[in-house]
């Protein structure tokens, strides 16, 4: 079997610290190496943007929290599964306790920290993201 075509291989990014060489051209890319390379690009200071690919959603994070979040479904997608677990404990005492009303006091539990989830979804999904983006992006 004839071996591959060396575009075809993989090839590692370049570190942060060293200009790019492409696929064995020499120094940087275009003619006599006049475009600097990967990570050379932006001006100093300038924030980095990137797209972070499989990142969380804000808008399906409130409908699991919604219809879910009695079972802490939001919370595992959050990546907080210890979370989950405590919700889904909570709610599984709450309710096979609650004909002799001691089960009222973990549902309001539950329901006082799915309030304030309401409000601390964003902040989380956006923590995650950031995560991600640093994690894929080498930061």
């Amino acid at each position: 079997m004839a071996d591959e075509p060396e575009y075809y291989t993989a090839q590692p990014l370049p570190r942060r610290d060293e200009p790019s060489r492409g696929y064995g051209q020499g120094a940087g890319f275009g003619p006599a190496g006049t475009v600097p390379g990967w990570g050379h690009q932006r001006p100093v200071g300038q924030p980095v943007h990137v797209n972070v690919v499989g990142g969380r959603s804000i808008v399906l994070a409130y409908v699991l929290w919604f219809f879910l979040g009695n079972f802490g479904v939001h919370k595992f997608y959050l990546a907080q599964p210890f979370q989950g677990i405590f919700y889904l404990v909570l709610s599984a005492i709450g309710w096979l306790t609650v004909g002799i009303l001691i089960g009222w006091f973990f549902l309001g539990l539950l329901w006082l920290l799915m309030l304030i989830d309401l409000f601390v979804i964003p902040l989380r999904v956006g923590a995650l993201n950031a995560w991600l983006a640093r994690r894929v992006g080498g930061y």
